[in-house]
């Protein structure tokens, strides 16, 4: 059954001063949430996304103290928070400990060679990180979108707002061979909700993301979705036809609903979340070069992909650096670094298991 994915607030900050914050933030927050209730919109998550944090802005005891605060308060609702740091904030060199807060999602962006390889050492060179942590950053390739999707999202304008996004693959396939009148009804409710909770907290409807992303269970596969349209294993030949028709039909479903859209708007792969995807990356039949070349035609970037050790992050940043020239569309990367060979099993404990994939 078709839900709200996430309700997700955006926070304009004009003050660093952690207190401030907070406080903004659980006023912001439940505004938007009570409103939510009164309409009975139930989202899976909610969240809640602030500005690019400038690198003399907030020292990392005080990311770590609006965090806890905002989640001590907000606990019933349990508030995931984004956290964008520019490239150059300090905080990104002690990623390792700031990773350990589990309701707390970073990201940066990144347009230069130097920039990834400054991330790069940063994040992905400690042996000491919990590879759940790395669910919890991304790096989005030349700026950031106002997305509900964490990591890769951040208010790049600062202003006030709230967004939503989508679990609906199943009303998706259903509409895919003819039963598309129960997923524009499930569209059309979801944004005359919105619509209330706009009108009843004075703060904006921002839109709702439309990408098509799965969750663990087969029910919820994009992979399975493909392959029921390819009538092959994800990965044969056919799949970028099937991502590039399946990419056209979510680009027009804000028109046909007539609903305001945001974000990414497109078709994700996100690995470790979609059991059958998994499954694939298990038998071979998707390597990450696979995944790379997918982004060129519609998914939003490289996400939860476990990762040998030895494999050459850097090299894979600059691939996803290129997709995002070329494509002229902001991509993300959430990569997930073991220790094991490719195939060995990752035990995640917010998404099950999932496999190492072949570079």
């Amino acid at each position: 059954m078709p839900l709200t994915r996430a309700l997700t607030v955006f926070v304009p900050v004009h003050s660093w001063r952690a207190e401030e914050i907070v406080d903004r933030t659980i006023a912001l927050a439940e505004r938007v949430f009570s409103c939510a209730e009164r309409v009975d919109l139930n989202a899976w998550t909610n969240r809640v996304v602030l500005p690019v944090i400038p690198p003399a802005a907030l020292d990392c005891n005080n990311i770590v103290r609006i965090a806890i605060e905002v989640e001590s308060v907000l606990k019933d609702e349990g508030v995931l928070i984004a956290f964008p740091l520019d490239p150059g904030h300090k905080c990104l060199r002690k990623a390792e400990a700031l990773l350990t807060l589990e309701n707390a999602y970073f990201s940066t962006a990144c347009s230069s060679a130097e920039c990834l390889q400054k991330v790069s050492e940063a994040v992905y060179s400690s042996r000491d990180v919990e590879l759940d942590a790395f669910t919890r950053f991304a790096i989005s390739f030349g700026t950031w979108l106002e997305t509900p999707y964490f990591p890769a999202t951040a208010n790049t304008s600062n202003t006030i707002g709230f967004s939503l996004s989508l679990r609906y693959v199943d009303a998706i396939a259903k509409a895919v061979v003819g039963g598309g009148e129960k997923l524009f009804e499930f569209l059309r409710g979801v944004t005359k909700k919105a619509e209330y909770i706009a009108s009843c907290s004075s703060i904006p409807f921002q839109g709702i993301d439309f990408s098509i992303s799965p969750w663990v269970n087969s029910e919820e596969s994009v992979a399975l979705l493909i392959e029921s349209l390819l009538k092959a294993p994800l990965g044969s030949l056919g799949t970028l036809n099937i991502l590039y028709n399946l990419n056209a039909l979510v680009k027009a479903l804000p028109k046909k609903v007539g609903a305001k859209h945001t974000g990414f708007n497109e078709v994700m792969l996100p690995v470790a979340e979609d059991s059958v995807l998994s499954q694939r990356i298990k038998e071979g039949y998707v390597r990450v070069r696979d995944l790379i070349g997918y982004s060129f035609v519609c998914v939003a970037g490289l996400d939860m992909v476990a990762l040998p050790r030895e494999a050459d992050i850097l090299m894979l940043a600059g691939d996803m650096l290129t997709v995002y020239r070329v494509k002229g569309r902001v991509v993300a990367m959430r990569i997930i670094p073991t220790d094991m060979e490719e195939g060995g099993e990752v035990r995640l404990k917010n998404f099950g298991t999932t496999y190492v994939a072949k570079v």
